[in-house]
């Protein structure tokens, strides 16, 4: 699948593709625990940061995911990172994940107006069919906002994956396809206009 994008930007925040750049920039939005409960590793040094980026570039470099980070416009501080994996040019579908937030931006409206770009990016740029969410089955505040997002809840794979734990982890998959685009699309500008309102 062909991404080529440089930045997409929104009102909140820019979506940038990640370069080596960015690792100080995102050691410093990872310092905080609550960040990597349900998430497959931990990173709570500057060298567990550069390795993070140098796999996540390594995967870019190989075709297989393409990672971006997040900043803020108003700050233009690095506050998460997300990426698009299971990239598939003959189904048209790829997965968006590996997404994490510094908590100083949950309950705002970046999340949303990240997922809005992406997901317009997807589907009206790289043309595709299907774009699919998994998160941990105990993990209730991100399958809160992915179901907020309009995304359908497809079902449960039981230990579909070992926590860092050593426990097994059934994962939620969700989905967005070509056909709820459209009024995925309407429902997002709206949520992002009364949050605007809002303030």
């Amino acid at each position: 699948m062909n991404v080529t994008l440089h930045e997409l930007t929104g009102e909140l925040i820019r979506v940038v593709p990640m370069d080596k750049s960015h690792i100080q920039g995102l050691y410093e939005a990872a310092n905080d625990e609550n960040i990597w409960a349900h998430l497959p590793k931990t990173i709570t040094t500057l060298h567990g940061m550069e390795a993070f980026v140098e796999e996540a570039l390594q995967t870019k470099e190989s075709g297989a995911e393409f990672p971006f980070v997040i900043i803020q416009r108003e700050t233009g501080k690095i506050v998460g990172t997300t990426r698009f994996l299971y990239m598939s040019s003959a189904a048209r579908s790829l997965e968006i994940g590996w997404t994490w937030f510094h908590p100083s931006v949950w309950g705002t409206s970046v999340n949303t107006e990240c997922k809005y770009l992406l997901l317009q990016y997807c589907f009206e740029h790289l043309n595709t069919i299907r774009v699919q969410f998994k998160t941990d089955e105990r993990n209730i505040r991100s399958q809160k906002a992915i179901e907020r997002l309009g995304a359908v809840k497809e079902g449960i794979l039981r230990n579909q994956m070992i926590r860092k734990d050593g426990t097994f982890r059934n994962s939620v998959f969700f989905s967005i396809i070509d056909s709820d685009w459209p009024s995925v699309k309407q429902h997002l500008e709206q949520r992002l206009k009364l949050a605007e309102k809002a303030k």
